[in-house]
């Protein structure tokens, strides 16, 4: 037994050095970012690495023997729902590797998607969803949302037995063979059905909790949805979906409302619930910009602390091992209709550094990275930010996750 741990040891040691001279891919960063403080763009950590080593140590033995499945949660408000940054972390993330291909990451699956266009919102590029029928929507930047919401902040709600729902992803990287609808309905005889040609397949599985899994003939990148029994008397409540296959390697999970700030979340009773289904190994935290868009006078650091630890403490109940990332607010203008600086930003971060150490988690300075107070001006001079100086540019977007991207495989390399 003795021998055995021995083993045990010296191979965990020599994974680590291993790790730690990896030579892996970094993100481009364009030549024309003199505006950029590169040397503010990396992981900080108020405390300690100690919390990440979980995710660390999964991500190296990933890289390695191309096995492990790693979940990734990233969860805001416009900036995610746009689904740019989002989309450009999860290329990343599945596309490691290094000069000789020796370590490299795969996709699993895609993550939590959600029909964005059924409410008449902008959504992401990376898949597509289309409708037939009448429906109406939900989402939890409502004070009195018309739903039970969860892990995607919103719900496309149904009462036309004709209504339909088509799903697609443009190519066959995250092909599925089994797919997960989340929703419910107060009527158990109503509930989404598959229909692929001239076949029906009905769930193998139906709860509130885990919602509806379907197991699919093939390998697909598309299938549509119809509704048994859907009525006025029995609405059908959609929160999202969940492509699966059996493959190992990353999920990055978007989660994103236009809108939202941290209250909004606190408000999805099935949150905690759905996200067990994908319980988060790293979870990055984009809110903080919708909170902060008010008065110096009246924003509470002290209350955005106390909601972020409500909704901090629910994702560590699933996975007490989930490695935290903070991302600041981006220098922006208090409001999109007060176009003045926002005072608040700076306190916004540091407000994250408390954070990041009371619960050993690590902060990504954003607002430092673009240049501090004002710098959002060079950013839309430079084509990276809107005129609203609050959102980015698709090119902006891409530009601020190749700069996390290289943040976190360079503390990964380190570490």
């Amino acid at each position: 037994m003795k021998h055995l741990l021995t083993i045990i040891f010296i191979c965990l040691l020599a994974m680590t050095a291993q790790g730690r001279h990896m030579k892996l891919n970094r993100a481009v960063i364009p030549h024309d970012s003199a505006c950029i403080v590169e040397d503010s763009a990396y992981l900080y950590f108020p405390h300690n690495h100690k919390a990440w080593q979980p995710f660390y140590k999964k991500l190296r033995h990933h890289l390695i023997h191309q096995s492990k499945r790693i979940n990734i949660l990233h969860i805001g408000g416009s900036h995610v729902q746009a689904g740019y940054l989002t989309a450009r972390m999860r290329d990343n993330l599945t596309s490691i590797t290094d000069s000789a291909s020796y370590y490299h990451s795969i996709p699993a699956d895609y993550g939590v998607v959600f029909p964005f266009r059924t409410l008449n919102t902008n959504a992401p590029t990376s898949y597509y969803t289309s409708s037939t029928g009448k429906w109406s929507g939900s989402k939890c930047i409502s004070s009195s949302p018309d739903a039970i919401l969860g892990l995607s902040g919103a719900a496309a709600i149904t009462y036309d037995s004709a209504a339909t729902l088509t799903f697609s992803m443009p190519t066959d990287r995250y092909a599925f063979d089994r797919i997960r609808v989340l929703g419910y309905s107060n009527n158990p005889q109503t509930y989404p059905i598959v229909v692929i040609g001239t076949d029906t397949i009905y769930p193998s599985l139906r709860d509130r909790q885990s919602g509806y899994l379907f197991h699919l003939p093939n390998l697909t990148t598309q299938c549509t949805f119809a509704f048994n029994n859907v009525s006025e008397l029995s609405p059908f409540y959609l929160r999202g979906m969940i492509p699966m296959s059996h493959r190992r390697g990353i999920t990055y999970s978007e989660s994103g409302v236009n809108g939202a700030a941290v209250p909004s979340w606190l408000g999805c009773p099935a949150f905690k619930e759905e996200l067990q289904l994908l319980p988060p190994d790293l979870a990055i935290f984009g809110i903080g910009i919708n909170d902060a868009a008010t008065t110096y006078d009246a924003f509470s650091p002290e209350q955005f602390k106390d909601n972020y630890r409500r909704l901090l403490n629910q994702i560590l109940e699933i996975n007490p091992h989930t490695a935290l990332l903070f991302i600041t607010n981006n220098d922006c203008y208090q409001a999109m209709r007060v176009r003045r600086p926002n005072l608040n930003t700076a306190r916004v971060a540091q407000a994250f550094k408390e954070l990041a150490q009371e619960y050993n988690g690590a902060v990504f300075n954003l607002y430092e990275v673009m240049g501090g107070q004002g710098s959002a001006a060079q950013w839309v001079r430079n084509g990276w930010m809107q005129s609203d100086r609050v959102h980015f540019t698709k090119e902006g977007y891409q530009l601020v996750a190749d700069l996390l991207y290289n943040a976190l495989i360079e503390d990964f390399i380190n570490n």
